[in-house]
């Protein structure tokens, strides 16, 4: 059988799911993340070094202890998407997808017949390695628990948010508010947080899922996180490296005090 996504449940059924951020080769943090009780781990092959086969280990340890594993591929090609899918990826995070054709394309690539035209894999890990479900009910399971998640990430994409979040097949629209900063020419804060308020308000009146990263959400701020909560904004994520720095910060200062 298909594992069931347990982030995309909770996240259709209007809670918020909160995942954490690994951008190197290391299943023992996505373990840890499960082991602390996150809902799923963004693994990042955009910004990250890891490949897709290092992605299929940090896979395996999501589904070890049952955390929902998602990818930020490092492009949109059809090609790259099948990879880490098959691989086990759950949910996809797609970079710089600006216009309703991108999204549409991005859909398209990520489901099986009758939603698209990914490449079959019936006897994939995906499927137990063919010992799953037969073709028809394995297309079906694993075009239902795929969360596809577009990136938002310039004023192009702002203002298109209406029509890529119409697009059948895809789940969430997440603002990626650092590439989006410099997109705008790097304006005062207000503006951009302007920005993502109508990339939220667009989302939500399509009926999907949003999302926001960076922003000042950092583990030091969650009255940040809350601020977007009250919002609708029920797919958050939060940094490995804002872990590190803010116990090691908070260690060495009262060591040393």
């Amino acid at each position: 059988m298909v594992r069931t996504n347990r982030a995309k449940a909770k996240l259709l059924a209007g809670e918020i799911a909160v995942g954490g951020s690994v951008n190197f080769y290391a299943p023992v943090i996505v373990e840890l993340y499960g082991v602390l009780g996150f809902d799923w781990v963004w693994i990042d092959c955009e910004h990250g070094s890891s490949n897709d086969s290092e992605s299929e280990n940090m896979i395996r340890a999501a589904e070890l202890h049952d955390i929902t594993p998602v990818v930020r591929v490092p492009n949109a090609e059809p090609s790259t998407l099948l990879r880490f899918l098959d691989r086990g990826a759950q949910g996809l995070i797609v970079p710089h997808v600006n216009t309703r054709a991108a999204a549409a394309a991005v859909a398209k690539a990520s489901h099986y017949y009758p939603l698209g035209d990914r490449s079959s894999a019936t006897g994939g890990r995906t499927n137990r390695l063919g010992s799953g479900l037969p073709p028809a009910e394995y297309y079906a399971a694993a075009n239902r628990e795929t969360l596809v998640i577009c990136m938002v990430e310039t004023p192009e994409a702002v203002a298109n948010v209406p029509d890529i979040a119409s697009v059948n097949g895809v789940d969430a629209i997440l603002v990626g508010s650092s590439d989006l900063t410099q997109a705008m020419g790097m304006p005062p804060p207000a503006d951009v947080d302007a920005a993502i308020s109508q990339v939220i308000d667009s989302t939500l009146a399509a009926g999907k899922i949003i999302g926001v990263a960076g922003a000042g959400m950092t583990v030091d701020n969650v009255a940040r996180y809350r601020q977007f909560a009250a919002r609708g904004v029920h797919l958050m994520s939060v940094n490995l490296q804002d872990f590190v720095r803010q116990s090691a910060a908070r260690f060495l200062s009262d060591l040393r005090a």
